[in-house]
């Protein structure tokens, strides 16, 4: 019995034992395995390694022979621009002596011209860049060459959440709707100052930014008050605008207080006329051709053209007296309201002054218009795009001209198809009370009358009745754009004379004598071309000189100026609408019985689609600008890049100081304000872009 145990024992030990070393030399292979795998794996690194080397090598020696063969033509390109500049100088020392040699046998020998020398370097771009003469837009390039072609111009995800809003039903995005006010517990202008609040706190604690992210002008609890207001014309996104009341809308505005029995503002009118200022939206209905009498709306939304006079006080506050909520040919058919706060020192009760801020906000539609469509849209973008066409069409690439301007116009062809595709059709005009073809011919019409040298900052500012030399006096120092804009120009154009005379040495006369210069006038004017019928015949330096220092102010200065604050004023839609959701008072005494409500009607609380895009485009067109694309990092980055040309390579040297000063200036300018909630810093040149970006 136990024998037959100890067999059975044995049997199931053997048995064990041999399960185990079948696990064992399964482990045995497996291991020998894994180490043939480990082995081919270190084999194979190896192998890369000594392949990536090899690569490294490669590229470094590829890298290197490019590097060679590039300094070798920018060598050659140094030495024939050299050559160059020695004919240049051989041919008018022989003009000069050929000259004095003329005189004195009565005869008169001008200067080669700049293309004489530089002929054969190659050749304006006339196939490539083709205008188009469209009966809704000014001139524009028929199609963009790969150079300028981009699709990086929105933030993605912005642009794809204002698509959203524009093309769905905000009820199918419940996380878009609610930062529209719900009409069924809004009750009160506060309501829409708390929804606002409570936006920029959901916005501050997020993981992703949103038009709430950074402050808006409805944070301030005087976001409405008169002072805001006046403030908005000196350093808002329109304050281009402001100008000296004509003596014309002095009469009428005095003829209307005397209507109206107010006896203390007509005494105002005809003690201090040199202190009274218009923002004139008058012009609309004679623009696009519509009767005095005709009112603009479309699908329930309404247009106005207000016309405010303002008092500048003599301790620098623009004060306004009175408004034309929409002004249709005369006093007599318009509303007309003055100010109860006849000076910005009489108390009053703002807040409920119903009627006063009805008007306001008429105002505020009015210029929302003005800045859209013909101070950004017109006078910036489509603008710089003719002298883009033109430009290309009539210099060689290789001219100072084109040297100078190129750098300032990264994304704007790209960018400007996308507003005359998208933008404007079906974004702008649903936004506004104002049909498609009004909104064209008048998007026409202050293209054609666009004053090329009047527009000049020396010459615009004294037009507009702030004069150059009294700009930092005290009745001025709350003007920051002006302040800030006629300093940059300055800087600007300090930098383009620096080129221009090292290459211009011939000064009036080479001007005068360079075809390429006039071939662009020409090209500028034609009306197959750019259609700028203003556009002056430049015959000496300093007109050329002005002309590209005016390139440079409206791709970079000016457009920054009134586009970069867009976020800021207008993502909190009662303080700038686009338009009016409810008809206008047709008398004073209907407006003088206006009340909360009836600014509650007026806004677009049942609309949420519009007020979800009326606040998020200015957000969608407000992203700071990158470093790398401001006008200090341009100043900074041009004296290292040997592609740049070696009078601007030294210009741009000072340059970079003189914006280094600046900085400074605009902080200070922006200090002395007397509204310091809102600091005016748009111009500095480390947020100054370099060109139309966006």
């Amino acid at each position: 019995m136990v024998k037959e145990a100890d067999k059975a024992l044995r049997r199931e030990l053997e048995e064990e034992r041999t399960n185990l070393q079948e696990k064992l030399t399964h482990w045995e292979n497996e291991r020998s395995a894994l180490k043939r795998g480990l082995d081919n794996a270190k084999k194979s690194r190896e192998q890369l390694e000594t392949e990536a080397a090899k690569a490294k090598e490669t590229r470094a020696k590829s890298r290197q022979e490019l590097e060679n063969n590039w300094s070798t033509k920018l060598d050659a390109q140094e030495k024939a621009r050299s050559t160059v500049v020695q004919s240049l100088q051989n041919q008018l020392e022989k003009r000069i002596v050929a000259q004095q040699e003329g005189e004195r046998q009565g005869r008169e020998i001008s200067p080669p011209s700049y293309e004489e020398v530089y002929s054969g370097i190659g050749r304006p771009r006339s196939a490539t860049y083709q205008f188009v003469q469209s009966g809704i837009y000014p001139p524009y390039l028929k199609s963009i060459p790969r150079e300028y072609q981009t699709t990086d111009i929105f933030d993605f995800a912005t642009f794809v959440e204002t698509g959203s809003m524009v093309f769905l039903q905000p009820n199918l995005l419940p996380n878009k709707r609610k930062k529209a006010p719900d009409a069924l517990t809004t009750r009160s202008m506060q309501d829409l100052v708390d929804h606002n609040l409570q936006l920029h706190l959901e916005a501050r604690d997020g993981r992703s930014s949103n038009m709430y992210t950074r402050r808006n002008i409805g944070l301030r609890d005087d976001w409405y008050t008169d002072a805001v207001f006046g403030q908005q014309q000196f350093t808002g996104t329109n304050p281009t605008t402001i100008t000296l009341a004509s003596t014309s809308w002095i009469e009428e505005f005095k003829a209307a207080s005397c209507t109206q029995r107010l006896i203390r503002v007509e005494k105002l009118l005809t003690d201090d006329p040199n202190s009274l200022y218009v923002q004139d939206y008058s012009d609309y209905r004679p623009t696009m051709g519509i009767a005095s009498a005709a009112d603009f709306s479309l699908d329930g939304r309404y247009g106005c053209s207000s016309v405010v006079l303002f008092r500048l006080e003599p301790e620098g506050k623009l004060h306004p007296l009175a408004i034309t909520i929409d002004y249709k040919g005369s006093m007599e058919s318009s509303v007309t309201i003055f100010n109860r706060r006849h000076t910005s020192s009489i108390p009053g009760d703002e807040a409920a002054d119903w009627p006063w801020r009805y008007a306001k906000m008429c105002t505020q539609v009015s210029d929302w218009f003005r800045h859209e469509v013909t101070v950004h849209l017109t006078y910036t973008h489509l603008i710089e795009e003719v002298l883009i066409v033109a430009a290309h069409r009539t210099f060689d690439p290789s001219h100072i001209v084109l040297k100078l301007l190129k750098p300032h116009w990264t994304t704007t062809l790209s960018l400007n198809k996308a507003a005359r595709d998208t933008l404007v059709p079906k974004i702008i005009i649903p936004l506004t009370g104002f049909t498609a073809s009004q909104t064209y011919v008048f998007i026409k019409s202050q293209f054609s009358s666009f004053d090329w040298t009047g527009s000049y900052v020396p010459n615009d500012l004294p037009r507009r009745g702030f004069p150059i030399e009294d700009l930092d006096k005290f009745k001025f120092h709350n003007y920051g754009y002006a302040r800030n804009i006629y300093r940059i120009w300055q800087i600007l154009r300090k930098f383009v004379s620096s080129v221009l005379t090292q290459v211009y040495v011939g000064g009036d006369a080479q001007v005068a004598g360079d075809s390429s210069v006039a071939a662009f006038c020409r090209e500028a004017r034609s009306n197959s071309g750019g259609q700028l019928f203003n556009f002056p015949d430049i015959k000496t330096l300093d007109e050329l000189i002005d002309f590209i220092t005016m390139g440079i102010h409206i791709a970079s200065p000016q457009h920054t100026a009134v586009n970069y604050l867009q976020q800021y004023y207008q993502t909190f839609v009662p303080n700038k609408p686009s338009a009016l959701f409810q008809p206008l008072p047709r008398s004073l005494e209907e407006l003088q019985t206006y009340t909360e409500k009836d600014i509650l009607s007026a806004l677009p609380i049942h609309r949420p689609r519009e007020w979800l895009v009326m606040a998020q485009v200015p957000y969608l067109l407000s992203f700071e600008v990158a470093e790398e694309n401001t006008i200090m990092h341009y100043a900074k980055a041009a004296p290292n890049q040997l592609s740049t040309p070696g009078p601007i390579r030294d210009a741009a040297k000072v340059l970079e100081d003189d914006l280094e000063d600046f900085v400074y200036t605009v902080s200070a300018h922006s200090m002395e304000l007397d509204d310091q909630q809102t600091p005016y810093l748009v111009l500095d040149p480390v947020r100054t872009a370099i060109s139309i970006l966006i």
